[in-house]
């Protein structure tokens, strides 16, 4: 530990502390720009500046560690009169006229500063030129009139992302932003996360929907988590007047950093389908409006005129736990219907938790992915799905991570390393032996076993030589390798793990796939036709296989929130709300069990999933129970907690 003093008061810090980490502690505060806690320190505005006994000029307080016995002066003279020089010289280089700020109108972190400094005025007149604005992109929009140089979006597209897209070019107050090498912004290698604008302290990269749409103390701020995969990221919901304004990651979230991928961020923001706004009948061929008490009592009267087995129901993933829990209790342990599914046929979870109640806990957290020196990658795209936790592996693989690819189908991740392997096919028993074999150093199987899977046995060798001495591999698993049929290879693979002392984490599918599994949904079959066929679609989508059912079936019910192919054929069609007009727990890949609250209110005509089965099992003369937290604590654990 180190001890110094500042502003008078003694503070003691951890070793490889900054002077700015132990001002904290001790309560004061100095203003920052570059400065990002989730970020390597830079040093590059210089705002932090203070003044150290014994040190001849100021010192930036982010960058220069404590040291035992330093005297810390945080707001004299010297400092005062430093810092308001800098916010000078950065007002007076761009384009700062706040009032006209299309992002924050003066509601960022560089007017904050100049509040905190009591500035009223710029002492130096603007002599700025101006530069180009990129509008290229579809999701936001980078204004160089309004960059100050701090490149916090570039570290943050690197350090925390991997995708090092942005960067600078032109030197001194000529430094423009740009993406790769000077390409359009809608063009380049841009991944359309959107994190490089949360981390923008001023209006240079801003959200082209949100814009004019009032200050951050204008918008009301309610803490949410993403269903969009089972990741669980947690995020904060912005909104306006009862509308959606903006979405950003929760800056206090634990495991995804405050990080969002597109579809956390910017897809529900985006959505232009047209909702539903009250039920509906077919009569004469046609959908007719009625009201929801006709709706539901002609429901009712469809399951008791039907054998429970003549009843098929199907629900979304993206549906709370609440719901979950009553639709499975309804149709499945009180009506006994013929098919209850979770839409999606992602079977990682049910597979795990089966496996899980045979050997044992098997799985790591997500935060595995974070500080690995090799991955094996098995039957899932972290390109396309559960993209944050592909974040923390393209990190890694900026410092010459190891990987092995096996997927049905060539998917970008290999992309990430050039130390890597790719085996393109479904063998996954033949994969897991090869894995085996390399482990044991059985080379008299090896170069049959390379052989049978096409791969080179040279770069196998340099990705797969050592994995035994590979200190914190982690196997990554998804929905392809995870298949019923694949068990036997599953366990095999969780056997080795244990031998050699890998992490294996699992990615669950949509939303509330694991909670799905653990209440004892069918996940591997698809969706037959039926006599009459419920479809609590809510906002989420369904496969073809899940429309060809309900092509088939006699009397179709479906709730929906928006207006599709599925609804078009429909008997009878319930408004449903959307994601942020219902609150609701959900519960991601790692067992955490995070809040979605409500942050809108639904029009008149929209009800939840969970509201119909209420007023369902009351026409059916049943109660529906509120234990699912039990029921989620019951079940076997997969997780090993640490």
């Amino acid at each position: 530990m180190i001890q110094l003093t500042v502003n008078g008061q003694p503070v003691e810090v951890e070793t490889g502390s900054t002077i700015l980490d132990a001002i904290r502690i001790a309560g004061f505060n100095v203003p920052t720009l570059c400065y990002h806690p989730k970020l390597v320190p830079y040093g590059s505005c210089r705002l932090c500046l203070v003044e150290v006994e014994g040190a001849r000029t100021l010192q930036p307080s982010c960058v220069v560690p404590a040291a035992n016995g330093m005297v810390v002066h945080t707001d004299t003279d010297r400092t005062k009169s430093s810092r308001k020089f800098i916010l000078s010289m950065i007002f007076s280089e761009r384009n700062h006229f706040c009032m006209y700020c299309q992002d924050t109108d003066g509601d960022c972190d560089l007017q904050q500063a100049a509040y905190a400094e009591n500035m009223t005025h710029w002492p130096i007149t603007p002599a700025y030129k101006p530069f180009i604005v990129d509008a290229s992109h579809p999701d936001f929009i980078l204004d160089n009139n309004r960059c100050i140089l701090c490149r916090r979006c570039v570290r943050a597209c690197t350090e925390l992302v991997g995708n090092a897209t942005l960067g600078f070019e032109e030197r001194g107050s000529g430094s423009l932003l740009i993406a790769d090498n000077n390409v359009p912004l809608g063009e380049s290698t841009c991944i359309s996360c959107g994190n490089c604008v949360q981390f923008c302290p001023t209006g240079a990269l801003f959200d082209r929907r949100s814009a004019y749409q009032g200050r951050e103390t204008d918008l009301t701020h309610v803490n949410s988590v993403c269903m969009d995969c089972s990741l669980g990221c947690e995020r904060v919901v912005k909104t306006r007047d009862n509308r959606l304004v903006r979405i950003d990651g929760n800056p206090d979230a634990g495991f995804n950093e405050s990080l969002l991928c597109y579809d956390g961020r910017y897809k529900p923001v985006a959505e232009n389908r047209k909702r539903i706004t009250s039920p509906m009948v077919r009569r004469n061929g046609q959908l007719e409006s009625i009201t929801w008490d006709e709706a539901l009592s002609a429901i009712s009267v469809q399951f008791k005129a039907h054998d429970s087995k003549e009843i098929s129901a199907h629900i979304s993933p993206r549906q709370p736990i609440e719901a979950l829990s009553a639709f499975h209790e309804f149709f499945a342990d009180h009506f006994q219907v013929g098919q209850v599914t979770l839409l999606g046929h992602d079977q990682t979870a049910r597979t795990s938790a089966k496996l899980a109640a045979e050997i044992g806990a098997f799985e790591s957290g997500l935060s595995a992915l974070k500080d690995c020196d090799a991955a094996i990658i098995l039957g899932t795209d972290m390109v396309k799905d559960h993209q944050v936790a592909g974040f923390f592996l393209k990190r890694q693989a900026m410092h010459d991570l190891k990987m092995f690819i096996a997927n049905s189908t060539h998917t970008k991740v290999g992309d990430w390393s050039s130390n890597k392997l790719e085996y393109i096919g479904s063998d996954y028993a033949a994969v897991v032996d090869l894995l085996r074999s390399f482990a044991h150093k059985e080379e008299a199987d090896l170069s049959a076993q390379l052989q049978n899977l096409g791969l080179n046995p040279e770069r196998a060798e340099k990705v797969l030589g050592n994995l035994k001495e590979n200190q914190k591999l982690v196997i990554v698993v998804g929905n392809e390798f995870t298949k019923a049929e694949n068990l036997p290879a599953f366990r095999s693979l969780v056997l080795l793990a244990r031998e050699i002392g890998a992490k294996v984490v699992t990615l669950k599918g949509k939303g509330n796939n694991f909670a799905g599994a653990l209440f004892g949904y069918e996940m591997d079959a698809q969706a037959k036709s039926a006599p009459v066929f419920f479809l609590a679609l809510g906002d989420g989508h369904a496969c073809d296989h899940t429309r060809d059912a309900l092509a088939g079936s006699e009397f179709k019910i479906v709730q929906a929130s928006y207006e599709s192919a599925f609804t078009e054929m429909a008997d009878i069609v319930l408004p449903c709300t959307i994601w942020d007009e219902q609150a609701g727990y959900y519960l991601n890949s790692d067992g955490r069990l995070g809040l979605n609250q409500q942050a809108v209110q639904a029009a008149d005509g929209n009800r939840s999933v969970l509201d119909v089965l209420k007023v369902l099992a009351s026409k059916s003369g049943l109660t529906l129970s509120e234990t699912w937290r039990t029921t989620v604590e019951e079940k076997v654990a997969t997780i090993v907690l640490s």
